[in-house]
């Protein structure tokens, strides 16, 4: 079995090649502005922006670790286009989840780069032993929810109204995917 911390060339559908690769402390720039774009369209993500802190950024990628956390990159032509992490809970009773979030920038949706980062984070997990892996989704993202559902994930609970999005108040969805035996 290959080491889910490697670097590898893949190719999209009908499109580029990409690389995927773990983050590194260099990355931070690439990184806040990636995720600031996906923030900017403000369905889908919690945060409406990431202060451009480049220290703090770098000390964000330093806290994973590859065992108990990780930080997947999509690059194209040295642009960070997807970024996909998880982080193992903290406590002895929640060791075995681990916490999924993936943002991918406009104009790489819909091509196959969110199920190629999803199988690489569970991959990792599934290698170090996790057993279920848990996400949350706005409701209005249906796009996002199609893509968990085809990979296993179940609705575990509905927060209603949990958020508001452009006026809107939206429900948010619990989603888990049991990894285990």
């Amino acid at each position: 079995m290959a080491d889910p911390m490697r670097e590898e060339e893949v190719r999209l559908q009908d499109g580029p090649a990409i690389r995927i690769r773990p983050a590194t402390l260099d990355d931070a720039a690439a990184l806040l502005e990636n995720i600031n774009l996906v923030c900017a369209e403000e369905v889908f993500l919690l945060m409406d922006d990431v202060p451009y802190d480049l220290e703090r950024e770098r000390e964000w990628i330093a806290g994973f670790d590859g065992q108990r956390s990780a930080l997947f990159l999509a690059v194209h032509d040295g642009a960070i286009v997807g970024q996909v992490d998880c982080r193992g809970g903290e406590f002895s009773k929640t060791r075995h989840v681990g916490l999924v979030g993936i943002a991918i920038r406009d104009g790489w949706r819909e091509v196959g780069l969110g199920r190629i980062l999803m199988s690489r984070i569970l991959e990792w997990m599934r290698a170090r032993s996790f057993r279920k892996a848990d996400l949350s989704v706005f409701a209005t993202n249906t796009r996002a929810r199609r893509l968990y559902e085809s990979m296993g994930f179940e609705v575990e609970g509905i927060q209603r109204r949990q958020f508001r999005i452009r006026g809107e108040y939206v429900d948010g969805i619990q989603m888990g995917l049991w990894l285990g035996p």
